[in-house]
């Protein structure tokens, strides 16, 4: 089975990232975003350094700043958690000052401190490869990976069709609005909850045809895709590599 179907999240520009083998762009973003989420964040020339590998791939993007500050809206959860740290976590009870009454403990500014930067620098490398990298280039290297080919098959499912649900939800939310549905208190729960199931029947039997199909012309449970080319991308490699370094510095030598 072949698929040619670009997700909503790329971006057709002539950023250099886009133009590179996309199992490197994936190792690489993986690489450096365990080299982050392990980093102990006490050495600042060690953050100051994962930090520009991160900048330096957000520049290579060239991804507009309200695009990318759009994008970023989706840590926003983590930022609101991240929020109530100083408060909550008290650690060996020593404050640094009070607000309104309420104590602001070292332990929870230090642990807030570390879920912005971490989460921050992880959601923009994740921003950078969406944005540089199609659906159909990042299954192609999921299997240069070696990755299980029932996972690359769930992964590819689930993005080609993720758009076709946005759709019917959009189809859904102007039916309801002509037929006079306004958001409005408790009230409007109801209608939702029966949308709600509509989509989930429809979703449920859109899957059965669409599995149907594929079985009746010969699908296995593989997706074949031709082999493409690109540019050397050496230079992720030294990125993930240097990335690697701090990290071992930062553990062992520091």
């Amino acid at each position: 089975m072949e698929t040619t179907h670009s997700h909503h999240l790329q971006l057709h520009n002539n950023s250099k990232l886009n133009l590179l083998k996309p199992q490197v762009k994936i190792f690489t973003v993986f690489a450096i975003v365990m080299s982050i989420a392990f980093l102990s964040l006490e050495n600042y020339s060690i953050i100051l350094s994962q930090t520009a590998i991160v900048i330096y791939l957000l520049w290579l993007s060239k991804l507009r700043l309200s695009t990318y500050l759009k994008r970023l809206s989706v840590d926003i959860p983590f930022v609101l958690f991240a929020l109530f740290l100083p408060f909550l976590s008290k650690g060996n009870n020593e404050v640094l000052f009070k607000i309104f009454n309420l104590n602001v403990y070292k332990t929870g500014v230090l642990e807030m401190t570390n879920i912005l930067i971490k989460i921050t620098l992880c959601v923009t490398l994740a921003i950078v490869l969406t944005a540089t990298t199609s659906n159909i280039e990042i299954i192609y290297g999921l299997q240069k990976l070696k990755i299980s080919p029932l996972l690359i098959a769930i992964f590819s499912f689930a993005i080609r069709y993720i758009d076709v649900f946005i759709d019917e939800v959009k189809r859904v939310r102007i039916a309801m609005k002509s037929r006079g549905y306004i958001e409005k208190g408790f009230k409007g729960l109801k209608p939702l909850a029966f949308a709600s199931g509509a989509l989930l029947i429809r979703g449920y039997e859109r899957g059965e045809r669409v599995y149907n199909s594929m079985i009746s012309r010969g699908f296995n449970g593989t997706i074949e895709l031709k082999n493409r080319s690109y540019e050397k991308s050496n230079f992720l490699y030294i990125l993930s590599l240097l990335a690697f370094s701090n990290l071992i510095i930062d553990r062992f030598y520091l």
